[in-house]
């Protein structure tokens, strides 16, 4: 079969989804597609007219610049601003403002809340109690009361007008209610997050549900979670909103926001606007406990050490040194001075190589040494990064998203293990 024919199969085959390349990366590669892949350059101010500009493969190529400029790895948040605004529309709903204090004036009592009522002066009417599957409870000297849907304020009227029957309450203060033990929930989370998704949460926070869908990513904006709450109220729907801020606290080093989630609340993670970038430090949520807690890193190591195709689980917020030194290479007897870095862009559908000089990572250089993401490509020797990216090169279409992305190196993984002479060769 002729280099023709060969491309054309592969074309067809990166159009279908289903890549297949170790036969194409094993053949002869032109002269010409060996290329040297862009650098990040010392450390310094970047000068004027310096901005990347992406090829049609998606590897980073550089307008003139004056020496000394800085670029960083490419940041990729997304072109639109926050999605996910309005998921609880109905008709007939009515919409309040997000002026709401965070505990949205009370929490709502429920089938498995458990609470302390004290009455001053009547210590035989103080008792603890768990609300039914009909959200009743026993109330001494009246029998079964319904407390479900009440505020702990409204509870508290109902318990005075009960017991005014009976006893004389002279201070509205004088009969209390603690809510003891919250009854878990079930509420939605969409957005930005690891896994969307319908979740119970034995501890309603808003943490909490964002830790249950996996953690905040890349793309997270934790200044302006939305919590979004459907109440029928006079005969109607009511939608009540209020905005979360999990990134100052973190900042800051302040409590977080006590928000009691109640069942059936959605959770709404906004994208990050790339506007804002310079007003919100990703990595500080990617160190935290707050973001996804692993992230898989993929490795071709072409030198020695840990040589081969596989995936590196590596710690959120590790850096591009933490995935060389984990794959053991000898800075003595291999070339460290060209290792790619592959990462996908979500804008354009296309593969952002970037290449790094992992001596200078080591000895120290930050420009070096960028924080690593999800899905990122670790490529380790020359002729190896020449031979990936001749094979990005040829597919013309935009991977669909990063499971296209993903899959394209995972068929370099099987076909790999089939025929492991064909790809290193």
């Amino acid at each position: 079969m002729t280099r023709t024919a060969k491309l054309i199969t592969f074309s067809a085959r990166c159009l279908a989804g289903t890549l297949c390349i170790t036969s194409l990366i094993g053949s002869a590669i032109p002269a010409q597609a060996q290329v040297d892949l862009p650098t990040l350059p010392p450390a310094e101010p970047a000068a004027p007219g310096a901005t990347p500009v992406q090829n049609g493969a998606g590897s980073a190529e550089r307008s003139p610049r004056r020496e000394g400029s800085v670029e960083q790895v490419p940041s990729l948040p997304p072109q639109n601003g926050p999605r996910f605004e309005r998921p609880l529309i109905e008709p007939n709903t009515v919409v309040r403002p997000a002026n709401l204090e965070s505990t949205f004036d009370g929490y709502h009592l429920g089938p498995g809340d458990s609470i302390f009522v004290s009455v001053q002066r009547y210590p035989d009417l103080t008792f603890e109690a768990t609300l039914d599957l009909q959200g009743r409870i026993i109330v001494p000297i009246q029998g079964a009361v319904p407390f479900e849907g009440l505020t702990l304020a409204e509870a508290e009227d109902r318990l005075r007008g009960i017991y005014n029957q009976y006893v004389v309450i002279r201070d509205p203060r004088d009969v209390s209610i603690t809510l003891v033990a919250q009854r878990g929930v079930e509420v939605t989370i969409v957005g930005a997050v690891q896994r969307p998704g319908f979740y119970p949460l034995a501890d309603p926070s808003v943490a909490t549900a964002l830790l249950t869908a996996g953690g905040a990513t890349r793309t997270s904006d934790l200044r302006a979670i939305q919590v979004q709450r459907q109440l029928r109220r006079g005969g109607g729907i009511t939608e009540e909103t209020v905005s979360v801020d999990l990134f100052t606290p973190l900042k800051e080093g302040s409590p977080l926001p006590n928000v009691r989630l109640e069942n059936g609340d959605v959770v709404v993670i906004p994208e990050l606007d790339p506007s804002q970038l310079d007003e919100y430090d990703r990595y500080l949520v990617a160190r935290s406990t707050l973001a996804q807690p692993i992230i898989n890193v993929r490795f071709l190591n072409y030198a020695s050490g840990r040589s081969g195709i596989g995936t590196l689980n590596l710690n959120n917020g590790s850096t591009f040194i933490d995935a060389v030194s984990l794959l053991g290479v000898n800075p003595d007897t291999a070339n460290l001075g060209d290792v790619a870095l592959i990462r996908y862009d979500p804008e354009t559908g296309r593969a952002v190589t970037v290449s790094l000089d992992a001596k200078s990572a080591i000895q120290g250089d930050i420009t070096q040494n960028p924080p690593l993401e999800d899905s990122d490509i670790v490529v380790v020797g020359r002729n190896l990064i020449g031979r990936v990216s001749f094979a990005l090169r040829t597919i013309s279409q935009p991977f669909r998203d990063v499971f296209g992305f993903t899959n394209f190196f995972e068929n370099i993984f099987n076909d790999n293990n089939n025929n492991n002479s064909n790809f290193f060769r």
